[in-house]
């Protein structure tokens, strides 16, 4: 009996990386350098082709790859002899994220799987997250800004319109709206770059949401700051709802 990997473990690949990049980037609308379309997909053979390896090597990793729900498979009729089978990317998260989001997230699980395997300790996607804010801080700490908690409401904000360009940096389009005299903000999550996998995958993609926010504000000074998630209130948005531990109200009457 053979057990079905989790998309973290199957991300681990680069192989399987590399097709699932391949595929979600193939144009929706085939080219004169580019004719297979993204709907059509490609054959193991021509993935072979394109990475550089056996096609029996190929269907092993896609056949891994369907087993998780990454990829779908379909039948093409020729001309003479057998239907053959193309492999398209699962339509969701890959084949709609700006370009680098798909590696953004495998690099991130990879990284998780891995530290695993070292140290022994199950890591989850949530502490995989927080490691890569924690590596990618200088890029999205603006200056000026502060490390101290906000002590006001336009402060707090501000820190939120940080957080809002590492979302950006993965891929989401994102809407801020604040409540409560600015001590919560609100962030409505459109076109999520890993839908799919949340689709599949729920604890894993949750987890990768979290983890950016939390260590994202907590980067920025906000490491008491309340995250709370909604998942799929309409089918393409999730509501995030950061919540500052200080009372701006209270601050201004003393």
């Amino acid at each position: 009996m053979t057990t079905e990997a989790s998309p973290m473990a199957l991300l681990t690949s680069p192989v399987r990386r590399e097709i699932m990049q391949i595929l979600g980037n193939l144009p929706v609308a085939s080219t004169a350098d580019e004719p297979r379309t993204r709907a059509e997909g490609l054959t193991a053979s021509e993935l072979g082709d394109r990475i550089g390896l056996h096609a029996t090597t190929v269907r092993f990793h896609v056949d891994q790859l369907l087993g998780g729900g990454l990829l779908l498979a379909h039948d093409v009729k020729v001309s003479v002899g057998r239907p053959r089978r193309h492999y398209v990317a699962n339509p969701g998260s890959i084949t709609t994220s700006e370009p680098g989001t798909y590696r953004l997230l495998a690099g991130l699980l990879a990284d998780s799987f891995l530290d695993a395997q070292s140290e022994g300790v199950p890591q989850t996607a949530e502490e995989a997250a927080a490691q890569w804010v924690e590596r990618n801080r200088d890029k999205f700490v603006p200056e000026g800004l502060g490390l101290s908690p906000a002590k006001t409401p336009g402060h707090f904000l501000a820190k939120a319109g940080a957080l809002v360009d590492v979302l950006q940096t993965w891929g989401y389009t994102t809407k801020l709206s604040t409540t409560d005299d600015g001590q919560t903000v609100e962030l409505g999550l459109n076109d999520c770059p890993i839908r799919e996998l949340a689709q599949v995958n729920p604890g894993v993609a949750c987890g990768v949401h979290r983890g950016l926010i939390q260590a994202t504000m907590a980067t920025l000074g906000e490491d008491r700051a309340a995250i709370g998630l909604v998942p799929f209130i309409e089918p393409d948005l999730c509501i995030a709802r950061v919540s500052t531990a200080r009372n701006f109200r209270h601050q201004e009457e003393q």
